[in-house]
């Protein structure tokens, strides 16, 4: 079995790829790590916030082969009952207006909610940073968290024929507002940048504690995740 899952970057990997051993390999300059978990192989594909590097690379994995995908990473709260770190599973995903929805596997989310994961109906694939809580609570009337790839992901898979699902760790609460606009420190790769972080910070030196605390609530979630996906892993390679 192959599966491949995706994180838009390093950071929301790091600790599952310690975790699971995983080696790095290039796929056309497009950073691919691998894993062996029994007869399954496992890659794990980062594509950049807002799907900002080429697809190119999803789209040649999805063909070899593929047997599932996993849209992962880290999503913002857009309802209060979603705690910071918690694990969640979309039946669906949302995109801008008009644009039809698309569904997640139903037997990947049945597992993902035995291994732990919180189920809901939908996550909503921004084409921008959701930052104010005025915009998350718009957003909330008809989702439960935000992230910027999880739409494009399935929808790679599904003209693929691959089945997929979304599941990703709350990195920040529907309240809050997000320390700072993140727009403007995302590189054309959809990496963020350490100089742009620190200018934005320079500028406006009391969101220096807010920031850390992002950074701290971030770093619990991935490892959440990391947890949640090495169960989920294993519990796919015997019921699917």
């Amino acid at each position: 079995m192959k599966i491949i899952v995706t994180f838009a970057v390093a950071s929301e990997f790091t600790r599952w790829r310690r975790y699971s051993r995983f080696t790095r390999i290039d796929c056309a300059g497009t950073p691919v790590h691998r894993a062996r978990v029994g007869d399954i192989e496992i890659y794990a594909l980062m594509t950049g916030i807002g799907m900002r590097r080429s697809q190119r690379e999803l789209q040649q994995l999805l063909a070899a082969r593929a047997d599932l995908c996993i849209a992962s990473g880290l999503a913002g709260g857009l309802k209060k009952q979603h705690r910071v770190g918690a694990i969640v599973v979309a039946r669906g995903i949302k995109t801008e207006a008009h644009t039809p929805a698309i569904a997640s596997d139903s037997g990947l989310v049945d597992v993902a909610i035995r291994c732990g994961a919180n189920p809901v109906d939908f996550f909503y694939t921004s084409k921008a940073v959701v930052n104010s809580p005025s915009e998350r609570l718009r957003l909330g009337k008809s989702a439960d968290a935000v992230d910027m790839e999880s739409f494009h992901v399935l929808d790679e898979a599904h003209r693929a024929g691959v089945r997929a699902v979304a599941v990703r760790a709350i990195s920040d609460s529907a309240e809050k507002t997000l320390p700072m606009d993140f727009d403007r420190v995302v590189n054309k790769h959809g990496e963020v940048g350490w100089l742009p972080i620190l200018i934005e910070l320079a500028k406006q030196p009391m969101r220096f504690a807010g920031f850390v605390r992002f950074g701290i609530d971030s770093s619990g979630a991935a490892r959440n995740l990391a947890r949640f996906l090495d169960r989920y892993v294993n519990a796919l390679t015997i019921t699917v």
